[in-house]
């Protein structure tokens, strides 16, 4: 058998997108799984706990159960597949994300609560569509971002451009996407894929000058957005006023603090029902990190955050190990949306951002962010299942095959 050539010196070439990609090692990231895994424990715990003065709790901890349960199988099964077959099907992917969306827009399909339309019901089950989007997205990217470097050959770490055509592909390929979550509306959702996406550029390498462009264009499409939607404005005013003491009583940010305030150190219970009685609005969902500091208090609270911080650091540590640039980017991107939303929400929940529906993952209730950040720690897991192959190793491994 003709030896295979010796490895580039770039890992970033992704031999995947021509032809047959790394082998596995076998055995994924077991540590990742067993984090997730807590913190979907001690969402369905905290859920029960938000739930239990209503009439009927166990309804939607029963739904809750089902929803992790589904999300566990989504993950593992998803690290089962090679990551690469996303990137393959990336057009079917992009279709079946955009008719989610456009679902939407059918009266009795897509749901209005709250003053928006964020949801599609689908008789047994409840989806938001734009939870699904950012993972689409984010392998759309990923596999550009693979192609470019491949195509202009760019070596180790240095800063590439993107061509024209490319970027505009993309951009037709989004822009229908961030229409129709802008339309529901959701401005928050919008910001928060496009800084997980412009974060993918800044790490894949692009230069600096298309980097600025973006923000440029950020700034002025977000300027403009909040001229012409009131409710945007609002928001950022009364943002503004609830850090005044006076304001912040009877507010969903000044009841979350006191929450958090007067779990103390070790927290009042799982159970404790101050505000599962009604004083701070859907404790359960956005606002859940608050029933963790009232309830299991500033030691379990710290814990949490690091929970997320180790994601982060064995998302990153995956990315690193990775075979090609597609399988490092990939990762970095997953792992970013799950940890910035994270961050985001945490900040919302301590008033350094302003209040906005964004779940905390994993632990929110509710089976569409479940399952979106599911599959999207599946395919981490997936990419840690391989590991770079020196020349005599992989041929080896084909000679086996």
């Amino acid at each position: 058998m003709r030896p295979l050539p010796s490895p580039t010196p770039d890992k970033a070439l992704p031999r995947p997108l021509a032809g047959r990609g790394p082998f596995p090692s076998g055995a994924m990231d077991g540590a990742l799984a067993i984090l997730v895994f807590l913190l979907m424990m001690l969402g369905v715990a905290l859920v029960m706990s938000a739930r239990l003065s209503l009439n009927s709790p166990y309804q939607l901890f029963t739904r809750q159960i089902l929803s992790t349960a589904i999300a566990l199988v989504v993950m593992f099964a998803v690290s089962r597949i090679d990551y690469h077959v996303w990137v393959k099907r990336r057009i079917p992917l992009w279709v079946g994300g955009l008719a989610g969306l456009l679902l939407l827009m059918i009266p009795h399909v897509g749901v209005v609560l709250n003053g928006a339309r964020r949801w599609v019901h689908l008789g047994f089950m409840t989806l938001q569509p734009s939870e699904l989007a950012r993972v689409v997205l984010v392998i759309l990217m990923a596999s550009l971002l693979a192609k470019e470097r491949s195509e202009q050959k760019v070596l180790d770490n240095r800063p590439f451009a993107l061509r024209l055509p490319k970027a505009l592909g993309f951009a037709l390929l989004m822009l229908p996407y961030l229409a129709i979550i802008l339309h529901e509306p959701d401005f928050g959702s919008d910001l928060f894929i496009v800084i997980v996406i412009g974060a993918m550029l800044f790490l894949a390498g692009v230069s600096f000058r298309q980097l600025a462009l973006l923000m440029l264009l950020l700034a002025v499409s977000a300027t403009l957005f909040l001229i012409h939607h009131s409710y945007a404005l609002a928001r950022f005013h009364n943002f503004s006023q609830t850090h005044r003491p006076a304001s912040l009583l009877g507010t969903q940010l000044g009841q979350s603090l006191v929450a958090i305030g007067s779990g103390g150190l070790w927290g009042q219970g799982l159970g404790h029902d101050w505000i599962g009685g009604g004083v701070l609005p859907e404790p359960g969902t956005d606002f859940i990190f608050a029933l963790v500091g009232e309830e299991l208090g500033f030691f379990w609270s710290v814990a949490v955050v690091a929970v997320y911080g180790g994601i982060f650091y064995l998302g990153m540590r995956a990315a690193a190990r990775s075979p090609d640039f597609l399988g490092r980017i990939l990762v970095q991107g997953l792992t970013l949306s799950v940890v910035l939303e994270a961050l985001m929400n945490l900040g919302v929940v301590t008033g350094v951002f302003p209040t906005k529906g964004i779940p905390l993952p994993f632990m929110s209730f509710g089976g569409s962010s479940l399952l979106a950040n599911a599959w999207g720690i599946g395919i981490i897991l997936s990419v840690s299942r391989y590991q770079d192959k020196s020349g005599e190793e992989v041929q080896k491994m084909e000679e086996e095959a």
